[in-house]
């Protein structure tokens, strides 16, 4: 498939809001096949096909920014944050 550069910044942009491919797809406007396919690009994470890697610049930037803003209010004495920091730790290991 082909998406334009539109298309992929509103697939980045969905992908950040943590939307799956099947709404993302309803959003495009794809066909079943379309978005069969689409679908099976996007779980297959090959980041040679542009709409995966926008896909999945979108998913990583929010998770990133979520990330930060975890980690100041964790520096801020947020008991769950700070937790939530310590299961970030654990979990990247």
């Amino acid at each position: 498939m082909n998406f334009s550069e539109e298309q992929l910044k509103e697939i980045e942009d969905m992908a950040g809001l943590f939307f799956g491919a099947d709404d993302i797809a309803i959003n495009l406007e794809l066909n079943e096949e379309e978005t069969e396919a689409f679908g099976f690009q996007i779980d297959s994470k090959n980041t040679s096909f542009p709409e995966v890697a926008a896909y999945l610049k979108g998913r990583l930037t929010a998770k990133i920014v979520m990330r930060k803003a975890i980690k100041q209010s964790a520096q801020n004495g947020s008991s769950p944050s700070q937790q939530q920091m310590l299961n970030f730790l654990k979990d990247s290991k």
